[in-house]
């Protein structure tokens, strides 16, 4: 048996996989045998090239900011490897490069926010945008402005952008509140968002970040 099978079979779990793989292959209908492959070396394969991939990014991150790789602890780098693997959306497997090579650019053994990974796993591309559009603008702007050119620009609704607003807020990242005590209204990236999208960003090079 591969690997895989093996470990199942350790498990005790390989006849709960197997009467899956049936009800699939029964309501799949006539595409049963494409689903099938799904089950073997398609998906396995899709998974290793993500993954090659975000290494492959990192590394160069690395080289670029002139900066040598450290290991990772382990609960860093396994959810980081796992999440990458089904990533097909190229500015977040961007992201999940960049917080890989941070996370291997630390030099005193430790790493990102442990929550990390687990935050950005549960961020839509457009959310990834959202962010990245409110960084663009210092951090913080005009909801009412943002919230219109930014539905423009991806091309959804105000709803949509109030939505992804929404799980924005729901993991710490953004908020809704006053700029300098002036005025109401103004969306900003919190301490703790600031954070993770420099640790979702590139590291900056060793000549410029101290």
């Amino acid at each position: 048996m591969d690997p895989v099978s093996t470990e199942l079979a350790k498990e005790g779990i390989s006849g709960a996989v197997e009467a899956a793989k049936e009800f699939l292959f029964k309501i799949a209908g006539p595409a049963a045998e494409e689903v099938g492959l799904l089950f073997q070396d398609q998906v396995k394969l899709y998974r290793f090239k993500n993954q090659l991939r975000i290494l492959a990014k990192a590394e160069a991150m690395l080289k670029k900011s002139g900066r040598t790789p450290n290991a990772v602890p382990f609960r860093t780098l396994l959810p980081i490897l796992e999440a990458a693997a089904t990533e097909d959306d190229e500015s977040l497997s961007t992201k999940w490069s960049a917080l890989l090579a941070n996370s291997a650019a630390k030099t005193d053994g430790a790493a990102s926010h442990p929550s990390f990974p687990r935050i950005l796993s549960e961020i839509a591309p457009v959310e990834a945008r959202f962010l990245d559009y409110l960084l663009i603008s210092g951090g913080e702007a005009d909801w009412r402005s943002f919230r219109a050119d930014l539905a423009v620009s991806l091309r959804v609704t105000q709803d949509d952008i109030d939505r992804h607003y929404g799980n924005l807020f729901r993991l710490g990242l953004v908020r809704i509140g006053s700029s300098k005590g002036v005025h109401k209204g103004v969306v900003q990236v919190g301490p703790f968002g600031k954070a993770f999208l420099c640790a979702c960003s590139p590291p900056e090079n060793r000549d410029t970040s101290g």
